[in-house]
């Protein structure tokens, strides 16, 4: 094993202290889905069942090898996020076997939040009041917009009354804290269409939407075609951002990271998480981890994975150990994200340190530039560092 055994301690070194929020969320990558969409460059292949219960069974098998490594406990559990691909296609006897596994390591008494990715065309009534009953509390449904067309040309498989009719099964199965995830910038998309977009996820009233311009990544079908997608100027995208934001919050969803917005009390306990740099572990191919400066994600390829599981191995691709400036900047940079920004408080309490002593050139260069805005308490971006906000964070990595 090339990993050093004094790491993989370190992992479980966690309580949960829901004052705090320190603790472990833990992220299962489910990686299937019944069709590619045609922007989507994560990890993930064509579904058949076969596939996914062989998965399965190597997912927790990746869970013991790794406990195997230590004496017997069971850790506490603060959320539990099953992402993909398209978790919703596995039943609720299938979750609910993968959930008992968690079990023996992990202590769900403790359990906050657990969330479900979710397509539209999975959702069920009987398999979703089933995700209900064995502790899934939290669904985020992956709409993306409400025009048909742009469904279309997006590549998704539902189109738009499957949205409404997904969402009132969800609400009939028993949730109450329900995720859309939902583009803008989209080929040839106006203001116009946005803003209907967003009118009619408002309209059936989620606790929360995930609000984000469209990215055209390599390895993607859209990555071959780019040039005559007809994607929005920066100007547009700007505006669609900036519209976006103004009619959210009009009704009532708080803006609290770049781009997610809640009703009061429905942040998303596990991307929080991931943005205040807490502990979180990943399971299933691709999945990263992050526990006291130890970043570690897994292999890519599903071939190596099971090949590496067999093997009695981790199925680990990356292993890093981030030096301490690093790692003060990425916190920033994750920090950042949020509406809050960045607190002088927590900062210290990390590193036994103020951030301006660290980079306090940045800090100033940027509140010049009106790229930050800084005061006793911290630093946040401002509406125009918002609009780029991954330049801004470079200056602190």
């Amino acid at each position: 094993m090339p990993y050093p055994r004094k790491h993989f301690f370190l992992f479980f070194q966690l309580k949960v202290n829901r004052k705090n929020n320190t603790g472990i969320s833990v992220y299962l990558h489910i990686p299937f889905c019944l069709k590619k969409c045609n922007y989507c460059d994560f990890i993930s292949f064509d579904y058949s069942f076969g596939d996914l219960q062989k998965y399965l069974l190597y997912l927790k098998k990746e869970i013991d090898i790794l406990f195997s490594k230590f004496p017997a406990s069971r850790f506490s559990l603060k959320s539990l996020y099953l992402g993909g691909g398209t978790p919703s296609l596995m039943s609720a006897e299938l979750l609910s076997d993968l959930v008992e596994h968690l079990s023996k390591y992990f202590d769900f008494s403790t359990l906050i939040e657990f969330t479900i990715e979710a397509n539209p065309e999975t959702v069920e009534f009987d398999k979703f009041k089933g995700f209900r009953q064995f502790g899934v509390n939290r669904v985020s449904l992956g709409a993306q917009s409400f025009d048909d067309e742009l469904l279309k040309l997006l590549g998704r498989v539902h189109d738009s009354k499957k949205i409404y009719k997904s969402f009132e099964i969800l609400r009939k199965s028993g949730f109450d804290n329900i995720n859309l995830d939902l583009m803008f910038s989209l080929p040839e998309e106006t203001i116009e269409d946005v803003m209907f977009s967003l009118s009619e996820a408002i309209k059936l009233s989620p606790e929360h939407i995930s609000f984000y311009s469209l990215t055209i990544e390599r390895g993607t079908k859209f990555f071959k075609i780019r040039g005559s997608l007809g994607i929005p100027q920066e100007n547009e995208q700007a505006k669609h951002y900036k519209m976006g934001i103004k009619l959210l919050e009009g009704h009532g969803y708080k803006q609290y990271e770049i781009s997610n917005f809640s009703k009061e009390g429905f942040q998303s306990i596990h991307n929080l998480s991931y943005w205040l740099s807490f502990p979180y572990a990943g399971f299933g191919i691709a999945a990263g981890s992050f526990i006291s400066r130890i970043r570690r994600r897994n292999v890519l390829n599903l071939k190596s994975y099971y090949e590496k599981i067999d093997s009695g191995m981790l199925p680990i691709g990356l292993f890093e150990h981030l030096t301490e400036k690093r790692q003060k900047g990425e916190y920033i940079m994750m920090c950042l994200r949020l509406k809050g920004g960045c607190k002088n408080s927590l900062y210290y309490d990390r590193f036994g340190v103020f951030p301006v002593t660290d980079f306090g050139n940045e800090i100033s260069n940027l509140s010049k530039m009106k790229l930050l805005k800084a005061d006793k308490e911290g630093f946040s971006l401002t509406s125009k560092g918002l609009l780029i906000a991954n330049q801004v964070m470079e200056y602190f990595i």
